[in-house]
């Protein structure tokens, strides 16, 4: 067997141990170890779903630095690494983005293999999507009696839907949401009285998103919540370097956040919630 053979296969062992090892094999234009944020953070999500005694974690990170996209390729990895033991349910803002995101796992775990293209039935040959039961945002894995996955969304349905894995993904949608209170606690009812009720024992939560407001779901569940593991990244770093030059430059982080309201500025590329920078006072003293 020749070298760049025995690397191959070498990869694709590392692949199956290693959710940033299979995200940088998988596409490699993107993840790559110059970007040490993003191997910060699928190490940090590999290291929460096996190894953590915490139930929730909530990611903070600014736009069009791949949170989606890192969520996408972690539940392939979940269901390539434990089949159909694994049970996921995932919400976005709308049904067509829960779909869209639903679609994406889907159709990588059924892409079939091509010579010259690594493809997931590559590393995980024994993980297949089930015959009729492959419906978008519903299916099943091949030898599974019941759904291995379900998508929705705040104006969905989970009902008959239990998950040991649940992901939420970036559910406020713009400012104008970000500073409505009734918005705000929909969003906080859906996630309490539908979406912790479809979670089974031992399960596990991450919630992916930019930050709006304090009382956003990241900050509602940062509040209300013990042992709750806080990620936070910052586009612009405290030295005033940016979190990754090759996703967003200092030049074009300028450019886009010139007219920009500040507030959505520090609130979406520095995590800073809208209500807090705006604040006239941070706190009260109070004297006898």
């Amino acid at each position: 067997m020749n070298k760049d053979l025995l690397r191959y296969y070498a990869k694709i062992e590392l692949s199956k141990r290693s959710f940033w090892e299979y995200c940088k094999f998988t596409s490699p234009d993107f993840y790559t170890e110059g970007r040490a944020f993003l191997k910060d953070l699928s190490n940090k999500l590999q290291w929460f779903v096996e190894e953590a005694s915490e139930q929730i974690m909530v990611v903070n990170m600014p736009p069009r630095h791949g949170k989606s996209r890192t969520a996408t390729k972690f539940v392939q990895w979940l269901f390539g690494r434990y089949g159909k033991d694994t049970k996921v349910m995932t919400g976005s803002y709308n049904e067509t983005l829960s779909s869209t995101f639903a679609k994406q796992v889907r159709d990588t775990i059924a892409e079939q293999p091509t010579l010259g293209v690594t493809v997931f039935n590559d590393i995980f040959p024994d993980t297949k999507i089930k015959y009729g039961e492959a419906a978008v945002a519903k299916w099943a894995l091949q030898g599974s009696q019941q759904a291995n996955y379900l998508a929705t969304s705040p104006t969905g349905t989970a009902t008959g839907f239990g998950c040991n894995i649940m992901i939420i993904d970036d559910v406020i949608k713009n400012a104008e949401e970000a500073y409505n209170a009734n918005t705000l606690e929909k969003l906080r009812s859906w996630f309490t009285d539908t979406m912790l009720s479809r979670t089974e024992n031992n399960f596990k939560l991450i919630i992916i998103m930019t930050r709006w407001s304090t009382n956003d779901l990241a900050g509602f569940v940062l509040d209300n919540y013990d042992n709750v593991i806080h990620i936070n990244y910052k586009a612009v770093q405290d030295n005033g370097e940016m979190l990754c030059p090759e996703i967003l430059s200092k030049a074009d982080y300028l450019l886009k956040t010139k007219n920009m309201n500040k507030d959505i500025v520090e609130a979406n590329y520095q995590q800073t919630p809208i209500d807090i920078k705006g604040r006239l006072y941070s706190n009260f003293k109070t004297y006898t």
